[in-house]
């Protein structure tokens, strides 16, 4: 099992800066399970890979018809 590092987390706050978006949408995210996070009491944290798989699961275009 590797060993977890702090730093690889981000509270919802910061999540909610990174994105722009309000806490309030990043607490819907992560009710409606759309975003993975843990939860530690009535506090959530996100790791950065589950953020990365959010964010490409909402890519939109950018891909070539070549």
């Amino acid at each position: 099992m590797s060993r977890l590092n702090l730093k690889d987390f981000l509270t919802v706050q910061e999540v909610a800066a990174l994105l722009q978006l309000s806490a309030l949408t990043i607490y819907k995210y992560i009710k409606t399970e759309k975003l993975e996070a843990i939860a530690i009491g009535r506090h959530y944290r996100v790791s950065k890979s589950s953020l990365e798989v959010f964010l490409k699961s909402h890519t939109v275009g950018g891909t070539s018809h070549e």
